[in-house]
């Protein structure tokens, strides 16, 4: 069980890495383009830093005290309030949406 929950740990902090190197580079993409909305950009910035915010209690909690399931819960509120920040954000705080 314990073999089981580690390797569920390290996957799970594998994507969340995976996703602050996505949000970062988004960050960084449109707050470069002048034809881009900055508030679009911020967005992706706050997402990244919620996410490193819960790399690094899932890394002092989970890894140093060898409790992975403890881990395991913290990185997946990681993974999901960085998803609910971009959701939450570009629908509602970015303006209104054009589909073309």
């Amino acid at each position: 069980m314990e073999a089981l929950s580690k390797l569920i740990y390290y996957v799970l902090f594998g994507i969340n890495i995976l996703l602050v190197l996505f949000t970062i580079v988004n960050f960084f993409s449109l707050s470069s383009d002048a034809s881009k909305k900055l508030s679009e950009a911020l967005i992706f910035l706050a997402s990244s830093i919620a996410i490193v915010a819960g790399l690094y209690l899932a890394y002092r909690f989970g890894y140093s005290n060898e409790s992975s399931i403890k881990g395991c819960l913290i990185l997946s509120g990681s993974f999901i309030s960085g998803g609910m920040i971009i959701l939450v954000g570009l629908l509602f705080f970015n303006g209104p949406i054009h589909w073309q």
